[in-house]
């Protein structure tokens, strides 16, 4: 196949590439600049090269998209935010003189906005917020190449769990007995092994079945209290030191509401379509990780 892929060189863009790259796929990376981090069979272009290729593309597969949470949302940060997801997204699109056959793009289960309390499927109205906001936006935009007969599949993940990500960010504090619960733990924590997710893909790059939106989260519905304890035991640490929610708040500002609330997402679509998660349960997801460490 080829396959365009946006975001090579994050998290999940350099899982995915030793995937891809063990099977004989004709790849293109899509980047700011040459990278020299990126193996030497990956075609490298910018988006003006883009614009020049002729070959029509199979897959495109899409990652791209700056850090949700690494800053407070300011209306500068909200304005890259939404060029590095929405705007590119389009811009790929209006680049390629041949439509993909099929379209892969990530959102986020921050499409369904706050609501500890509820729970949503794929088709249960959200919540506004500037959460549902971008991610609504970023999902347009994607779902625009099926105008050209393109097959569209977004997956709405939650937090990914691996060798990087999210968890590399809360290692540190948690190996120094700073994991404990926070504001109280009982929101939910919908997470996804990241094998899962390479999995979910690879399925939809080949299965013309998958079409539409998918929740990418683990069956497994859990507090962020039970991530914690459970993630602090795969480190063989204590997690008992709580963080309350006002300093988040005042630190954070309208961000903090990742870290706070959480709304409990069922991936209805994709337990329909019969994928199976290699990791459903998180002891099991946390422990496979910390033995690759």
């Amino acid at each position: 196949m080829k396959v365009l892929l946006s975001g090579a060189t994050g998290f999940i863009g350099q899982s995915l590439l030793k995937v891809l790259l063990k099977d004989d796929h004709q790849i293109y990376a899509l980047v700011r600049k040459f990278n020299k981090q990126l193996d030497a069979s990956v075609t490298q272009l910018t988006l003006e090269m883009l614009e020049t290729l002729d070959d029509k593309i199979d897959v495109f597969i899409n990652l791209a998209g700056e850090n949700i949470a690494s800053q407070r949302w300011t209306k500068k940060r909200k304005t890259a935010l939404f060029e590095s997801r929405v705007s590119l997204t389009s811009k790929i699109k209006n680049a390629l003189k041949h439509p993909p056959k099929t379209v892969i793009s990530m959102s986020a289960v921050g499409y369904y906005g706050v609501a500890r309390k509820e729970t949503f499927y794929e088709n249960t109205p959200p919540k506004s917020g500037f959460s549902h906001e971008l991610c609504a936006a970023w999902e347009s935009s994607a779902k625009a190449f099926a105008n050209y007969d393109t097959r569209v599949v977004i997956f709405r993940l939650g937090v990914v769990l691996g060798m990087g990500g999210a968890l590399e960010k809360m290692r540190l504090p948690f190996l120094c007995g700073l994991g404990g619960p926070i504001a109280g733990g009982g929101q939910w924590f919908s997470w996804v092994h990241i094998a899962d997710v390479l999995n979910a893909i690879t399925n939809a790059m080949f299965d013309e079945s998958y079409k539409g939106t998918y929740n990418l989260v683990a069956p497994q519905l859990i507090e962020q209290k039970h991530f914690a304890k459970s993630y602090a035991a795969s480190l063989k640490r204590p997690a008992i030191l709580p963080t309350p929610k006002w300093p988040l708040d005042l630190i954070f500002g309208e961000m903090a509401a990742l870290l706070t609330e959480g709304a409990k997402i069922i991936p209805q679509q994709l337990e329909k379509q019969g994928f199976e998660f290699e990791f459903d349960n998180i002891e099991d997801a946390l422990s496979d990780i910390a033995k690759r460490y």
